[in-house]
């Protein structure tokens, strides 16, 4: 009964002490077995349950040798061992698993050998003609490995890969691997360090490392090198990048990437990360040496934000960016191209149907057009909304109330109190006429300075008053279904509405600064609004009447197409309307939208905006949609007779800019139809100046272990007088090991 003993605790050490070898000894279990070896507590392996089959089992008493041969199996605690034999020399305090040896663990890897050797109470082993299934579909295969003490693992001549071997010639090199004179695997560390080591495609080696890291690829995290970054740049020359991945803690890291470039650098970037159990933080500084002004000046940048929840109802957060100056963002691809950086600072709060937030917001201008001076500082800006629940008639009370108060060093400074309620009561008669009824009491007052430069140009400098509108509209819609048989279903619905409000002229609008009604684009979109302002500082007033007649068209196919007509038509002519908008007349100008879907495969959209004169167009917007998932091609069209942004740049009349038509057209194009491969183009150009705005192109390359990508994109417009630039980037990405690129501009 003894010796039966300890045959058992034997295989149980084998078990253990084989799964140590293949990593799995930071699991509890080999972690306890190695203490008891110390004699700090008894070994788990001595008596947890095991399971043993054997086909044959002897002892020899002359040599003191347990054998155990014929399909040899051994359970304990999830591991499952498996070999043709078994000899434990109890003599010699060693145990020898002989061919086809095979342990699961677990963690779901599985270690194939051809022999293994454990001596000195299991802390130690050798392994001959090792195979090993890791995390992520790792696979490596050595000549052997040796054991030291149940932590480090020494592996010669090993080849890891995460790529599936060809099925029709599986001797055959994989897609790439890593092949090395040695490696060490720390097993309390996890990562395995591999020496004399190169990348292989396809068995050809294209890089040799004499040193290469890499976590063990169940780790998600681990503090280390990663692989190296390098490029061509015409602002920077050539460049090289070594990130570190620093692992703080659970709950922090950060990412140190020195660069080093021909014509600009050093220069050093930081990446700081850290989780909370109530909110998350994250933290980019860079600086270093940046060509400027055909001389080198030190440039940094800052990027940073967080969001902490308080409590279930309150959370606050902000960020903070800055750089000093524009060109370091767009040389080392922090922010190519950007037209300024917002930070802020916010409280906000979320109840039952009600929104509540206050805020303080800067901004800087990374434009070399746009002065810092005229950019707004908004602090601080508070906003409290309510939506009530239906009252006992089905009407709902809204409550939308907001406080700014606005800074510039060149421009209007501007302060403002608002409140707008609401109630609305929709019903429906019993012939299906769909009525609805709305009530608004806007209440504002304000305060301004500097009225009298940009964006308000106004012909007084500073202003006090108040205002009190109050609104009333109902609306009909009247939605007429038919059934056309094998044609499907068809929808006419004609649409009324009528608003109702006091009349405010030009004159009192002068002393009203205008922060949230610059940006006016009449469509159909805003046709049923009751201001069709964006905002309350300016407001429409007097007596309108919109109709529309919308339809839709439902097929049994899935076809489908829906459109809409309509129009304005207000008592009294608003001056406050600019020229060219469609709502400067007593009629205003037609708006359209259609929407088309014949197939599946089809998606055609467009609006418009005509005069009401002679039907002149005023506004396209269009976009098309041709193909599927595997290919697909869109395209948009855009046209405008105004460009409203310049009537808030320069006081006097109207500038001519305003009348400079926009015309832009856009063209994608993407493909999956080749297997593994994803392709895709893009181009932007703008009809009026007869020049490009953009054009892009890119194409990837991925299966289970790989992924390649080539993106190419060429800008042609000006950013900061730099006459457009040009990027070629090329990334790698290896599973288990990381990605490396070079990127060209």
């Amino acid at each position: 009964m003894g010796s039966a003993v300890r045959h058992f605790r034997w295989l149980c050490g084998l078990v253990t002490a084989c799964a140590v070898l293949a990593g799995a000894g930071r699991t509890a279990l080999a972690q306890r077995y190695m203490s008891g070896l110390a004699g700090t507590e008894s070994p788990t392996s001595k008596s947890g349950p095991v399971t043993f089959l054997a086909d044959n089992v002897r002892y020899d008493r002359r040599k003191d040798l347990i054998i155990a041969t014929g399909n040899v199996q051994a359970w304990q605690n999830g591991y499952i061992l498996s070999a043709h034999k078994v000899v434990i020399d109890r003599k010699d305090d060693t145990a020898t698993a002989i061919g086809n040896v095979v342990l699961v663990v677990p963690s779901g890897q599985v270690v194939f050998a051809k022999r293994a050797k454990l001596s000195h109470g299991m802390r130690d082993a050798v392994m001959h003609g090792i195979a090993t299934l890791l995390a992520e579909n790792g696979r490596m295969v050595a000549n052997g490995a040796r054991r030291y003490g149940g932590i480090i693992n020494e592996i010669a001549k090993p080849i890891y890969s995460a790529c599936d071997l060809c099925k029709s010639n599986p001797t055959a090199p994989p897609l790439w691997q890593i092949r090395a004179r040695s490696a060490v695997e720390n097993l309390k560390k996890k990562i395995i360090q591999y020496h004399d080591a190169e990348l292989q495609i396809y068995g050809v080696p294209v890089f040799w490392f004499p040193y290469l890291s890499q976590p063990d690829p169940s780790v998600k995290r681990q503090s280390g090198l990663l692989i190296p970054e390098f490029g061509s740049s015409t602002h920077i020359g050539t460049f090289f990048a070594i990130p570190y991945f620093w692992v703080i803690s659970k709950s922090q890291d950060m990412t140190i990437v020195p660069i080093i470039a021909t014509k600009a650098g050093p220069v050093l970037d930081l990446k700081y990360r850290q989780a909370f159990n109530f909110g998350k933080l994250n933290i980019n500084v860079s600086g270093g040496h940046d060509r400027y002004a055909n001389a080198r000046a030190f440039s940094d940048a800052i990027f940073s934000n967080g969001e902490f929840d308080l409590n279930r109802t309150w959370r606050a957060g902000f960020s903070y960016n800055h750089t000093s100056n524009a060109q370091f963002l767009d040389d080392f691809r922090y922010l190519p191209s950007a037209g300024f950086l917002a930070s802020k600072a916010y409280l906000e709060g979320f109840g039952s149907g009600s929104y509540a937030r206050i805020d303080a917001q800067t901004f800087q201008g990374l434009v070399a057009t746009v002065s810092q001076n005229r950019l707004p500082i908004v602090a601080p800006y508070a906003r409290y909304d309510y939506f009530g629940a239906p009252d006992r008639w089905g009407g709902r009370i809204t409550l939308a109330a907001n406080a700014f108060s606005i800074f510039r060093n060149d421009g209007t400074n501007s302060r403002r109190l608002a409140i707008t309620g609401g109630y609305d009561l929709p019903f429906t008669t019993a012939d299906g006429l769909l009525i609805d009824t709305k009530l608004r009491l806007i209440a504002a007052g304000y305060t301004a300075s500097k009225l009298n430069e940009q964006p308000n140009f106004s012909n007084v400098s500073s202003a006090t008053t108040a205002r009190v509108i109050p609104v009333g509209a109902i609306s009909f819609n009247w939605p007429l279904v038919r059934s056309a048989g094998r044609f499907g279903e068809q929808v006419v619905e004609p649409r009324v509405q009528f608003v109702a409000a006091p009349s405010y002229g030009v004159t009192q609008s002068t002393l009203i600064p205008n922060e949230d009604s610059l940006d006016l684009e009449f469509t159909d979109a805003n046709l049923f609004s009751l201001n069709q302002f964006p905002g309350i500082d300016r407001f429409a007033g007097g007596e309108r009447i919109d109709y529309a007649l919308q339809g839709a068209w439902y097929l049994p196919s899935g076809a489908q197409m829906s459109g809409l007509i309509g129009q304005s038509y207000a008592f009294h002519r608003d001056a406050l309307f600019p020229a060219g908008s469609g709502l400067s007349d007593n009629v205003s100008a037609i708006v359209a939208r259609a929407e088309v879907s014949p197939f599946k495969w089809i998606d055609l959209s467009y609006r418009t905006r005509l005069s009401h004169h002679n039907l002149g167009i005023q506004m396209v917007d269009t976009t098309a949609r041709f193909g599927t998932a595997a290919l697909n091609f869109s395209g948009g069209y855009l046209y405008s007779t105004t460009n409203p942004y310049y009537l808030y740049t320069q006081a006097g009349p109207t500038p001519a800019a305003y009348y400079i038509p926009r015309r832009e057209v856009t063209i994608n194009a993407s493909t999956t139809l080749v297997p593994h491969w994803t392709f895709s183009a893009g181009a932007a150009r703008n009809i009026e100046t007869g020049q490009f705005d953009y054009a892009s192109a890119d194409a990837t390359w991925q299966n289970s272990c790989t992924a390649i990508s080539i993106v190419f994109y060429k800008r042609y417009t000006s950013y900061n007088y730099d006459h457009g630039s040009t990027m070629l980037l090329i990334n790698v990405t290896l599973k288990t090991l990381g990605n490396f690129g070079f990127s060209a501009l």
